[in-house]
C-alpha cells in the first residue's frame, strides 16, 4: 500500500491519481533527505500503476493478453501482447500501437503523465477505445493525406 488511488470515480478529474486520505496529487518527495528512498516508493508505485493498467486493458477495452511465442516452452523466453478478441480474423483493421522506451509498458505513453496529469493523458486506452468503434485517425498529431507516388508502389504520407 503506498497510499494512493487512481480512481476515476472517487476523484473530480476522471483518472487522477490522489493520495486516500487527504485527496492530493502524488509527491515525489515525500521525505527530503532520501531522495534514493523517494525514488525507490515511485518505483514501486509505477509497477502497480501497469499492473492497473493491464486490468484495464483486460476489463474495459475487452482485449486478451498472449503470451508469445504461443508455443513457446517454459525455458524459452517469451513476451506478450495485448489484442482485440477479433484481431486475427478481422482482414480490414489492424492497429499496432507502440509505447515509449524505458519503463513504460503496454498500453501506456507515459508513467509520469499517468501520475502527474490522469489516466487518459498517460495511457493508451482512450486511443484504444475509439480504434474499437472505429474512429481512429492514422496520425494522432497531425491529420495525414495518403497518396500514391505514381509508377510506384508506395504511398506518401503528406
Amino acid at each position: 500500500d503506498v497510499g494512493y488511488e487512481l480512481g476515476k470515480e472517487h476523484f473530480p478529474g476522471e483518472g487522477q491519481l490522489r493520495h486516500i486520505k487527504t485527496g492530493e496529487p502524488f509527491v515525489f518527495n515525500y521525505r527530503e533527505d532520501l531522495h534514493r528512498w523517494n525514488q525507490k516508493r515511485y518505483e514501486a508505485l509505477g509497477e502497480i500503476i501497469t499492473k492497473y493498467v493491464y486490468e484495464l486493458l483486460e476489463k474495459e477495452c475487452h482485449l486478451k493478453k498472449v503470451t508469445l511465442p504461443v508455443d513457446a516452452t517454459e525455458s524459452e523466453p517469451k513476451s506478450f501482447i495485448f489484442m482485440s478478441e477479433d484481431a486475427l480474423t478481422n482482414p480490414d483493421k489492424l492497429m499496432v500501437l507502440i509505447h515509449g522506451s524505458g519503463v513504460v509498458r503496454a498500453g501506456q505513453w507515459a508513467r509520469r503523465l499517468i501520475i502527474n496529469e490522469d489516466l487518459d493523458s498517460g495511457t493508451q486506452i482512450p486511443y484504444i477505445k475509439r480504434a474499437i468503434e472505429g474512429n481512429v485517425p492514422s496520425n494522432f498529431q497531425k491529420a495525414a493525406t495518403l497518396k500514391r507516388v505514381k509508377g510506384k508502389g508506395s504511398i506518401r504520407v503528406m
